[in-house]
């Protein structure tokens, strides 16, 4: 005779995509049968009659696999996935059209292939992954931050290995505080408390040991990320169901934030940052200071038309390149000082001109252009190549042209939190939530900083912009929402009730 129940089971299997999949729903389709062969032989059936009676009841296994298929199997986002490759080849295009040093040829674009693969990695087994380990990928996460504090505060690393270094650790710690958030979730307003406090302590840190200038962004990112994702989680009805508990935890999270906020204007830097971030033009000294490439950037998107680049004439092109359109008035000392010499004589005039200006208390820039050959390259912002993104394409195409990229930038966000909000696991919905968050506050940053409000040093625009370490790790969140997505619906729960017709 033969075996109708494994029969059965193969038929069903044979519907079912993703293949890891199988046997679990396999094996409890199988308790099921044997609960109903259970019940026919205790009636004093025969098992071979209890079995056939059993696989009978339970339907047609091509109709029960096909439904099944349906609601556990891999999700895909061709929209989001699109999108993210056109930003991705755009950013590397100008990346590479861009370059204007050997550093930047070394340290620029050559990220992007490296941080595709993080994303293509993360976005297979990334959520898997995470879940699986997480009960010590918090204890690890948590040391590894501690021990990377401990060197900056000994000293034992270089400036620029510390910047790279805690912006890396500081946008990964936040959706490792969700993580430990979701973890201690029974706990209401106590953990959402904690995971403020511990946001503050990382806030608090920049600045004690060492100029915290580079990393506030990442601060900022950190408490936008995690105090979004907790708004969310409360929402969603992660920490409590009830009406009351969640307006509480609504207050507790919003003051909390507001108290963790004020920590971005706890010192006299910190307040002086602001101020230049709201209020560039009252605090401009040189053209070597960000608050002239604001107020720069916001006079030249000003001169460009709605369609085609801003058009200038040679004159006015050294006008903005030596900053005599700003200082010629205000300030004569800070006016770009040309550097180009042939012979010692000029060479000793220029160096005295200098040390003139330096002990007047100027600091201009050395200039080597004139113009006869001087080009907007010449006097747009240091490192336009990599934080005036946005700006150069309104400045090279016109407005309408900027208008269209920014408009397929927030195309991407529109799309990303999309995927998120539709995800239904309630730890996959919370760290997709930070990440989300944490990419989106970046993007906010990098394009207020294109129109001429940059608060503290750029972020790194998601895809577009290159940002080595950065870039890697921002790879990395987008690459687990996606791997998030992906396994929402194969994650296994019971079989749904609308399947009960097929097992009654």
């Amino acid at each position: 005779m033969a075996d109708e129940k494994k029969e059965f089971l193969n038929s069903v299997e044979e519907q079912i995509a993703w293949r890891p999949l199988r046997k679990t729903l396999s094996q409890e389709l199988e308790e099921h049968i044997l609960d109903r062969m259970e019940t026919y032989e205790a009636e004093g059936i025969s098992h071979e009659k209890a079995e056939a009676l059993a696989v009978r009841d339970m339907g047609d296994p091509i109709v029960i696999g096909t439904d099944l298929n349906a609601v556990h199997q891999i999700q895909k986002v061709p929209s989001l996935a699109v999108m993210t490759f056109l930003l991705s080849a755009f950013g590397l295009a100008g990346s590479i059209g861009m370059r204007w040093s050997p550093e930047q040829w070394a340290n620029g674009y050559f990220y992007y292939a490296p941080g595709l693969l993080v994303l293509l990695l993360m976005s297979w087994k990334g959520y898997p992954i995470i879940i699986r380990h997480s009960r010590w990928l918090l204890p690890l996460a948590g040391g590894l931050f501690l021990a990377e504090e401990f060197l900056i505060a000994r000293r034992m690393m270089l400036s620029w290995q510390i910047g790279y270094l805690r912006y890396f650790s500081i946008l990964l710690f936040s959706p490792f505080l969700i993580l430990l958030a979701y973890r201690m979730r029974r706990y209401g307003g106590k953990t959402i408390l904690l995971i403020l406090v511990l946001c503050g302590i990382c806030i608090s840190l920049p600045g004690f040991y060492y100029d915290g200038r580079r990393d506030l962004p990442a601060c900022l990112v950190l408490l936008a990320g995690v105090a979004g994702a907790l708004l969310l989680m409360i929402h969603r009805e992660i920490f409590s169901r009830s009406v009351s508990a969640r307006k509480r935890l609504y207050g507790i999270t919003l003051i909390g934030l507001a108290a963790v906020g004020v920590l971005f204007g706890a010192t006299n830097e910190r307040r002086e940052m602001l101020r230049w971030f709201l209020w560039p033009d009252d605090n401009v000294q040189s053209t070597w200071d960000d608050t002239y490439n604001s107020i720069l950037i916001r006079r030249l998107l000003k001169e460009t038309p709605l369609v085609g680049g801003i058009e200038l004439t040679p004159g006015q092109l050294m006008d903005y390149g030596t900053g005599a359109w700003y200082f010629a008035g205000r300030d004569p000392r800070q006016i770009g000082v040309y550097a180009i010499h042939e012979t010692e004589e000029e060479e000793q005039e220029f160096h005295d001109l200098i040390d003139g200006i330096r002990e007047a208390g100027g600091h201009p820039r050395y200039i080597h252009f004139n113009e006869s050959n001087v080009t907007l390259w010449d006097i747009l912002p240091q490192h336009y190549h990599n934080n005036y993104r946005i700006a150069v394409v309104i400045l090279l195409f016109g407005r309408l042209a900027g208008a269209v990229f920014v408009a397929a930038i927030g195309g991407f966000y529109l799309l990303l939190f999309g995927c998120i909000w539709k995800i239904r696991g309630k730890l996959a919905f919370s760290l997709s939530c930070c990440c989300g968050f944490c990419l989106l506050t970046e993007g906010v940053l990098y394009l207020l900083g294109n129109f001429g409000y940059q608060y503290a040093a750029f972020t790194n625009l998601p895809l577009i912009s290159e940002g080595r370490i950065s870039i890697l790790v921002n790879m990395a969140m987008l690459g687990f929402v996606f791997s998030a997505y992906r396994y929402d619906r194969v994650e296994m729960e019971p079989l749904s009730v609308r399947y009960s017709k097929h097992l009654s």
